[in-house]
């Protein structure tokens, strides 16, 4: 029990993880925001709630306001206005909490993006989280709690176990054999014509290594949580996972998984600020 209460323990000798974190969340968030800005605007002007219905209930219980075209646009810049003031260390905690309200309505409106739909759910838990904590203001030299950044490593390691374990439950030991892979690897070939995707699917032996290295990771991602020096290892398997998915499949998590992933590098990002001599 001391070994778990230790890990949410502030390091006296430890700068401030928190706010460094905050600024790479919202640096990546940011640059996601401006390169995808004008083609989901475009999207949205498709009314795409007439093709697809209207998106999911929030919480399952309510209905949020549907949107024309100058309110999604509004509520869009003020989405990267508050990540730009937040970045700078203005007023952080009040503009995290802007954005995080401008979240629902702007991405609910275009859920049935393929690379929105299920892959942003992280990023109003981990503005809440950044609200509420109390290290959010102070200055990146200063000791601050760690439980938020446990917190947001528990939910990211909570996504792949999920997906580890749901691939147990449809598929048993079998997903092991390749074939489950290979089948979804056709499947995609057939949708999105990626030749890559059908030379792996065609050698079994590939496909068989794959699906054993992908439920070993997502089984034990949770191990960095507890063993810290494992992080490289398991961060860089999350990174060849993704972007396996990307090229293969065109299923894109990084682009909104990847701020939420920066909770992994605010000891490179202090070790660059240090021999920039910032």
């Amino acid at each position: 029990m001391e070994f778990i209460l230790d890990i949410f323990k502030p390091d006296a000798a430890s700068p401030n993880h928190v706010a460094m974190f905050a600024k790479l969340f919202c640096a990546a968030l940011l640059a996601q925001m401006l390169v995808s800005f004008g083609e989901q605007l475009r999207y949205f002007k498709t009314q795409p709630a007439r093709i697809y219905g209207k998106p999911l209930l929030l919480l399952g219980k309510f209905r949020l306001p549907s949107l024309n075209v100058s309110q999604f646009a509004i509520i869009g810049v003020v989405l990267v206005l508050s990540l730009v003031f937040s970045l700078f260390g203005f007023y952080p905690r009040f503009f995290i909490f802007v954005a995080l309200v401008c979240y629902f309505p702007y991405f609910n409106s275009i859920l049935s993006l393929s690379y929105v739909q299920r892959k942003t759910n992280l990023l109003p838990f981990v503005m809440l989280v950044l609200v509420l904590s109390p290290a959010l203001d102070a200055p990146l030299d200063e000791p601050a709690t760690l439980w938020e950044l446990v917190l947001i490593k528990i939910a990211v390691a909570q996504i792949y176990f999920s997906a580890g374990v749901q691939k147990l439950r449809k598929s048993g030991i079998r997903w092991l054999n390749g074939k489950s892979l290979q089948a979804y690897l056709l499947e995609h070939y057939l949708w999105n014509d990626r030749k890559i995707a059908l030379v792996v699917a065609s050698r079994i032996s590939i496909c068989s290594a794959l699906s054993i290295f992908t439920l070993i990771f997502e089984l034990t991602f949770w191990t960095v949580i507890f063993l810290p020096q494992m992080t490289f290892y398991f961060v860089a398997a999350a990174l060849l996972f993704h972007c396996g998915t990307l090229f293969t499949m065109r299923i894109n998590y990084l682009k909104y998984l990847s701020p939420v992933l920066m909770v992994f590098f605010t000891d490179a990002a202090f070790w660059l600020k240090k021999m920039c001599g910032l």
